[in-house]
């Protein structure tokens, strides 16, 4: 998919009253929060009274990540029967090279995508838009009309800091897809950091540092921050690269289907998962036995299969359709995330620790950080389910928190042909150019794993291209390669690197510019050619890097990035 960034229109939206409203697309829940910025406080507000939530789940900051369509139609969130075969998890379908832990199921990307009706970019688009929609009326009952029609519409979205570029920005293309526009991405864990500071409102210092995890349904994200100022505004900067990965609750979900699994047999577990006997035990283990469990050995539990008519394993804990499960049962189902959370953690540097999201609940994970980092605070804001929608929403206010600096997770860089060096490029192909030297493709790494990113700030990658005197127009649409590279020490060449691989490619359209820019030139023939100097112009944002291109110094119109998963 090709997108447009160089432009995210924001600029074209300014108005005296506007509505901020951020979306947290998650895994398994979300939810939408919102603020009025210029009522003179703020307040955030989310958005709890959900079409088909009922009961205890009554005024619910959040619904199930869930959508089923019949035909061109479609249904969504809590709305949708629960033993349908609904279309679950969507938004990790986004990034389907994120690396999968090895504790989890083996699951089949392909074959996940292939049973979707359309694009998982589309069905992601249909459910956002979806609840933006119905959102929107909800947002609409607490202002007068006459108000909420002056407001232009704001909106953030979050994803995680994990995910690669190209989910993010296909992230990005389903919100707009949706119709929400301008739009801008924010990490999850710096909404989250921005929400819990605001939100408990204790005193920092300067050089204070803390860990803000965010544990949610997919993914658990990990960013280090330290306070930079206090006055006259609160300033966060990143103190080591962000991590994380695949260790979300939904973990837990598909770890629970393998147990019981393991505990009939894959023939009648087939046909167990068909009835309703399985989303019964499924959702009593979802709701009920993962939030509430300590880590205790003499914890147990009883997992109900109604009318299943399971075989008898009293050996194993199951009896008339239902399971005994004990507490070493629950323990096994949680170790390899448990674990591999607190790797993440004690990569980190910390003083204190913040635990949110849906699974940064859980008391038993609480407990096990705690035990893991004696000596260290570990929060639990009361409301770290929804502490990221609310913190993306206060980013977009004036006077409260600002991450002002992030830390490069990987290499950025671009490949071209460099005078040949006998030294650093030996064994390296090379080749004469026609300017008569010698030359070989090496890398230019401009930005490197742990560098500090300022907010906003502007980084040019200089180019030039040659082309013939008798250039057509399509010889002035340039195609440049942007790469990225995880390998400890940058490579200069491809040869020597492990993890290089294409980032995006940016295409830029020169037909524009004036052939007096062009540097005209001679080959060793004797004929003319020119250079086109340029600079690749890359603006950081949040979440997401944003292109321009520049010749001497003037800004072109019409610059595309095609992201490469």
């Amino acid at each position: 998919m090709v997108v447009a960034l160089a432009d995210d229109g924001s600029s074209a939206f300014e108005a005296e009253e506007r509505v901020v409203i951020a979306l947290d697309f998650g895994t398994t829940f979300s939810g939408i929060a919102y603020c009025f910025p210029n009522q003179g406080s703020s307040k955030v507000a989310t958005v709890v009274n959900w079409p088909g939530i009922d009961g205890e789940a009554h005024n619910a900051p959040k619904i199930p990540t869930l959508i089923n369509y019949q035909g061109s139609k479609f249904t969504w969130g809590a709305s949708v029967n629960p033993i349908a075969d609904n279309i679950v998890g969507v938004k990790l379908l986004l990034d389907p090279s994120q690396e999968k832990p090895l504790y989890l199921p083996t699951g089949n990307i392909k074959s996940d995508l292939k049973k979707l009706p359309k694009d998982p970019v589309l069905v992601a688009a249909d459910f956002i838009g979806a609840i933006y929609q119905y959102a929107l009326g909800e947002i609409s009952k607490e202002v007068p009309k006459s108000y909420m029609d002056l407001c232009q519409k704001q909106f953030v979205l979050s994803v995680p800091a994990v995910w690669s570029d190209a989910a993010k920005n296909t992230t990005l293309q389903a919100a707009k897809i949706a119709g929400l526009f301008p739009v801008t991405l924010i990490k999850e864990p710096e909404a989250a950091a921005l929400h819990t500071l605001h939100d408990l409102g204790f005193s920092l210092r300067i050089g204070d540092a803390f860990v803000i995890c965010d544990a949610g349904g997919g993914t658990v994200d990990l960013i280090s921050y330290e306070v930079e100022a206090t006055t006259p505004r609160l300033k966060l900067k990143e103190l080591v690269p962000g991590s994380g990965g695949m260790a979300g609750s939904l973990g837990l979900n598909k770890r629970f289907e393998e147990a019981v699994k393991n505990l009939i047999g894959e023939e009648e577990f087939f046909r167990l998962k068909k009835t309703k006997a399985w989303f019964r035990a499924n959702t009593q283990f979802d709701r009920e036995i993962k939030t509430s469990f300590r880590g205790k050995p003499s914890e147990e539990y009883f997992v109900n299969f109604p009318m299943a008519d399971l075989d008898d394993d009293p050996a194993n804990g199951l009896e008339s359709n239902c399971w005994r499960m004990t507490g070493n049962d629950v323990k096994d189902i949680f170790a390899p995330l448990i674990t591999d959370i607190l790797r993440l953690i004690n990569e980190q540097v910390n003083e204190g620790i913040f635990l949110v999201g849906g699974f940064g609940g859980s008391q038993y994970l609480k407990s096990c950080v705690e035990k893991a980092q004696s000596g260290i605070q570990v929060l639990q804001p009361s409301d770290a389910w929804s502490a990221i929608m609310k913190g993306a929403a206060l980013s977009k206010l004036p006077k409260t928190a600002l991450v002002e600096s992030t830390k490069a997770t990987q290499h950025y860089g671009v490949e071209a042909w460099s005078v040949y060096d006998e030294d650093l490029d030996y064994g390296e192909k090379a080749v004469s150019r026609r300017d008569g030297t010698t030359r070989a493709l090496t890398f230019t790494w401009y930005i490197g794993i742990g560098d500090d990113l300022r907010r906003d700030q502007v980084i040019k990658f200089p180019f030039y291209r040659s082309i013939d005197a008798d250039y057509s127009d399509s010889d002035l649409i340039f195609q440049d390669e942007l790469y990225e590279s995880k390998d400890k020490m940058a490579p200069r060449h491809k040869s020597k690197g492990d993890a290089i691989k294409i980032n995006c490619i940016v295409k830029s359209d020169f037909r524009g510019v004036d052939q007096s820019k062009f540097r005209e030139k001679q080959d060793t023939n004797g004929k003319k050619y020119y250079d086109v100097y340029y600079d690749l112009v890359v603006k950081l944002e949040s979440a997401l890097m944003t292109f321009s291109c520049e010749v001497g110094g003037k800004t072109l119109g019409l610059v595309e990035a095609n992201y490469r998963n």
